[in-house]
């Protein structure tokens, strides 16, 4: 039992203890006061603070929330997200809190400049006024705060306006951090500082050699990275994402010893990425992404390495990925995509245990995915494989991963069935696009048991079976169904009724799925994307489509169907896609919603007049086509005020009278103008703005008349140029020569004259592909010169020719199949032909049916990407070249009905792909070129050339000595030879006067041996 001396001390040491607690613990009364006084004079919504509303007289400060004391002195005050838009000022009572050592007014929205009265809180060690709403300079006051060791004014909420921080030139970041010399961490995202390289590396590296945070997000600096950062070997994090540094990457930051985080976002970065900071030991976090023009390989990974994310997506990465890719067991994000990756993807990388979000797509890789070991992917949560070459089938356990929520493998060659895998009812998978693939089969019935699915697309693939819709009635969270373009039947029988149980659902698309009614849709008060296209559907589209959505459907596309009409009234005034094309549909243009940015009426049988204010519902428009119709009557002026229109198409109808003079003007956002193919007569409009941005015009078969407008000279972007068949009467545009971009270039049939030459029309045509000025009255020479600037004839080096098409313009934001794409006439093999699209593999020239004379330029032997060549019906004269043989792509060659001569070239013996050749009615003679392809052609081809002789004209050229020699002397011709008879006169007559008189006089032949010798004599003594 204790005595009571000790129990009385026991006491007395607990009620001093006490006590002492009690006076730590108790705000002073003047600190109290200066809080309350602050919070009176702060304006903030009182309905979403959960701090200052509470701050009351009657309990202690110190046990306020947002309040850190120390000896009863307020030491931290914590008033982020507070909701204030006002008060801080410099007569705030804030600012007499001198204890303050950690001040945080985060993400407010304060709205004034930082208080300069911000540096009498000079025991401040933590500052955080990050997206609190300031606004203006940043005050030198803040350098007075010596003892920051954290400092964090950043403004990234407030990009872009006016209610972010500045640093100018008057108040540099170097006076701003020059007496900082404690701080540690410094955030200053989406500041304004604006300061080159050398600037903002000095100032950091001179004054804050303690620094180890670094973030500056999109500050507006610029390169290049200055070597006196290497000073700062405290930095672990470094952030300068979206900056255009434009700058390679410095090795010294494979030197940091601390680095655990570099991201240089954005950065416009170039060179090559330093091998060795991948394999720095502390680096958790690279992240390089979207700098295009940064190149760089894998190294191989040493094991134990910390990297935990990996971003190089939108770079210019390329090389395969390393086996060693499994030593990076830490890793949980991986984003390679849009780089330029090749090879197979490694087994190994089903080694990668913590993998949340893979995404390789975009590249190049082939082969197949690794068949097995996804099973100890147990985290993995986006799997995206986008956009490859990748084949084989595609592993079924990728589908039963435990956490995996997307999987993304559309535009490969994966093949095969998609097989049943288990768990299905239990997956997080809420994501599912095989779309663009060669799959086949059946669609596995484990899919319809994913009940989390929100977005399921199996389009373009070769799926098989009938689809009941009901097997979908499960997928309650379904919000994107696409089974376009399969082998698929979708029962549509109680089609409306079966998506009743889908009440999220907004996109619907069955595109060839051999629909024939149309499914009652009516009670979807969701849905905002309809896609019917490609079915066989008939009758009329029912007026209630306006309910669907409840009024709110924003795409339609009930294309290349049967539809024959439209119930009236036909309204859909939120629609921004409404594409009709390739129907029946007759009568008039119906009602056009008033807001819609892409309409595609073309290809029915619209048979009215253009509606006199069609413009007025025009206004949004990007895309307008109503080609081949039958629609009459002129332009109205109206469609001017469609402002925004980028693609305007009114060809293939039976449109008359004059091309409005505001029309051109409308190339200031027109690309594409597009009238070919009607009745418009008159002069072509002289309106084209001096900003003309048009790609496309084509007045191809019309009546237009008079010459080239010499506006359309401001159109520098030109790529199709057809006025052909018309009844232009003009010179040759000299304004083309500075059309670089020009790649069809079409005049036909018209009333062109004059010469082609270099030095006034043609300049470098770097792409141009067709040619075609025949039918006209051009004379003179062809312009061989001309020729060697044509490039994307001569090589197809440094042209990219995948491409099935010239000129795309795509309308993405709406769907990714939407485009518009050009079309041209030519005359290929003696037959037009129309290009419906524009091979950038196929050149063509047509210089035919003019006036042309001379010889055939020997420079066409270089243009060994052509694929057509015309020169018929002209006057060219002398040989066929030689060159020609060079001409290796050749399909089709026409030459004939003019006045050529010599032999046929036994060159062209070579040319493999000539399949049309017409050498007809020249005045060739010799023996046609044995070859396995020119034996080929028939008869036709070499008529009219009197002196050819061999197969195909005859059996061999011994056969008649007349076809073969015309000069040669025959018995029994009895055609006199003038001009030979002549040449041998003269020969006898010379022969006679110089030989004779040395054969009979004695005296003449001595005067000529003196004469003789005496030349002989004197050469010998000059020269020896």
């Amino acid at each position: 039992m204790a005595t009571p001396h000790l129990s009385w001390l026991f006491l007395i040491v607990f009620i001093f203890c006490m006590n002492m607690h009690a006076v730590s613990g108790l705000c002073l009364s003047d600190q109290q006061s200066l809080l309350l006084q602050m919070k009176d004079n702060l304006i903030f919504n009182a309905a979403k603070s959960t701090i200052l509303v509470k701050w009351n007289q009657s309990s202690d400060c110190c046990t306020w929330e947002g309040i850190t004391c120390d000896a009863g002195r307020i030491t931290g005050l914590k008033l982020s997200e507070e909701s204030i838009s006002g008060g801080i000022n410099d007569n705030s009572s804030l600012f007499n809190l001198i204890h303050l050592k950690s001040l945080d007014l985060s993400f407010n929205n304060i709205g004034s400049t930082i208080p300069t009265r911000m540096g009498n809180l000079t025991n401040l060690s933590y500052l955080n006024l990050s997206n609190a709403g300031f606004m203006g300079q940043i005050p030198k006051e803040i350098s007075l705060l010596i003892k920051l060791v954290a400092l964090d004014l950043s403004s990234y909420f407030f990009l872009n306006s006016n209610a972010s921080l500045k640093v100018d030139q008057s108040r540099s970041l170097r006076m701003l951090v020059q007496n900082l010399t404690k701080l540690e961490e410094l955030y200053l995202d989406g500041v304004t500082i604006s300061a080159t390289g050398k600037d903002w590396g000095h100032a950091l590296s001179s004054s804050l050699l303690n620094l180890r945070v670094l973030s500056m997000f999109e500050c507006g600096l610029s390169g290049p990275i200055d070597q006196s950062l290497a000073k700062l070997q405290s930095l672990s994090m470094i952030r300068l994402n979206g900056n255009n540094l434009s700058t390679p990457v410095p090795q010294f930051f494979a030197y940091y010893s601390n680095l655990t985080s570099l991201e240089l976002r954005s950065c416009g970065l170039y060179g090559t990425f330093p091998k060795k900071i991948f394999q720095v030991p502390t680096l958790q976090t690279l992240d390089i992404s979207h700098n295009e023009l940064l190149e760089g390989v894998l190294p191989e990974f040493p094991k134990n390495i910390a990297l935990q994310l990996l971003q190089l997506s939108q770079t210019n990465f390329s090389g395969r990925l390393p086996i060693s890719i499994s030593n990076l067991q830490k890793l949980s994000s991986l984003d390679l995509s849009h780089c330029q990756f090749i090879g197979t993807l490694p087994n190994t990388l089903v080694e990668l245990a913590h993998l949340v979000y893979l995404d390789l797509s975009v590249n190049n890789f082939t082969g197949s995915i690794p068949p097995s070991g996804w099973e100890g992917l147990v985290h993995l949560a986006n799997f995206h494989l986008s956009h490859n070459f990748l084949s084989g089938s595609i592993p079924s356990s990728l589908f039963a991963l435990p956490s995996v929520q997307k999987i993304e493998l559309s535009n490969n060659k994966f093949s095969g069935q998609v097989l049943e895998f288990p768990n299905a009812p239990f997956s997080m998978l809420d994501t599912l696009d095989l779309s663009s693939n060669v799959l086949h089969g059946p669609i596995p019935m484990s899919i319809f048991k994913l009940k989390k699915l929100s977005t399921l697309s199996l389009s373009f693939n070769n799926f098989n079976g009938t689809i009941q819709l009901s097997m979908i009635q499960g997928l309650r969270n379904l919000v994107s169904l696409d089974l376009s373009y399969n082998s698929l039947s979708v029962d549509s029988s109680n089609f409306g009724s079966n998506f009743t149980s889908l009440p999220q659902i907004l996109i619907i698309k069955l595109a060839s799925c051999k629909l024939r009614v149309f499914p009652n849709l009516k009670t979807q008060l969701n849905l905002d994307t309809l896609d019917l296209s490609n079915n066989h559907i008939f009758g009329e589209i029912p007026n209630w489509i306006s309910e669907v959505g409840n009024g709110s459907l924003l795409h339609l596309n009930l294309s290349h169907n049967h539809l024959t009409g439209i119930q009236e009234p036909f309204c859909l005034p939120n629609l921004a896609v409404l594409d009709l094309h390739f129907n029946q549909i007759q009568r008039k243009i119906p009602s056009l919603p008033p807001y819609a940015s892409y309409i595609d009426l073309s290809n029915n049988n619209f048979t009215s007049f253009i509606p006199a204010d069609i413009g007025k519902n025009l206004s949004t428009v990007s895309f307008f086509s109503i080609s081949n119709n039958g629609l009459i009557g002129a332009i109205p002026e109206s469609i001017c005020s469609a402002h925004y229109l980028q693609v305007l198409d009114l060809s293939e109808n039976s449109l008359s009278g004059n091309i409005p003079a505001c029309v051109p003007n409308m190339s200031q956002t027109l690309g594409i103008l597009n009238l070919q193919r009607n009745n418009l007569g008159g002069q072509i409009p002289d309106t084209f703005p001096l900003n003309c941005n048009l790609r496309t015009l084509d007045l191809n078969e019309n009546v237009l008349t008079n010459r080239t407008p010499q506006s359309l000279a401001s159109c520098r972007a030109l790529e199709v140029f057809d006025l052909g068949n018309n009844e232009m009467l003009d010179t040759f545009p000299l304004f083309l020569k500075n059309f670089s971009t020009l790649r069809v270039l079409v005049l036909r049939s018209n009333k062109f004259y004059g010469h082609i030459t270099c030095e006034k029309s043609i300049g470098a045509w770097l792409v141009i592909q067709i040619v075609d000025v025949a039918s006209n009255n051009f004379s003179g020479e062809v312009p061989g010169q001309c020729l060697m600037k044509w490039n994307a004839m001569i090589s197809s080096k440094d042209y990219d020719r995948s491409e099935l098409n010239l000129l795309r313009f795509a309308f993405f934001q709406f769907d990714p199949f939407l485009y518009y794409e050009n079309a041209v006439t030519v005359t290929n093999k003696g037959h037009k032909m129309e290009l419906v699209k524009i091979l950038s593999v196929f050149t063509s020239i047509d210089f035919s049916s003019n006036n042309f004379l001379g010889e055939i330029p020997k420079e066409l032997g270089k243009l060994k990407c052509l694929h057509v060549l015309n020169l018929s019906n002209n006057a060219l004269s002398h040989q066929i070249p030689s060159s020609f043989g060079n001409l290796h792509q050749l399909e089709s060659l026409d030459l004939s009905r003019n006045h050529l001569k010599g032999a046929i070239p036994t060159s062209l013996s070579n040319l493999n792909f000539l399949s049309f050749l017409d050498l007809s009615h020249n005045q060739l003679v010799g023996r046609i070129p044995s070859g396995i392809q020119i034996q080929t052609f028939l008869a036709s081809s070499f008529e009219g050339n009197d002196g050819l002789c061999g197969p195909p004209l005859t059996p061999n050229c011994t056969d008649d000595g007349a076809k073969m020699l015309p000069e040669s002397h025959s018995k029994s011709s009895t055609r006199i030879e003038w001009d030979l008879i002549a040449a041998e006169i003269g020969f006898i007559v010379g022969f006679g006067i110089v030989v004779g008189p040395l054969m009979f006089s004695r005296k003449w032949r001595k005067r000529y041996f003196d004469s003789l010798e005496d030349i002989t004599f004197r050469i010998y003594l000059k020269y020896f």
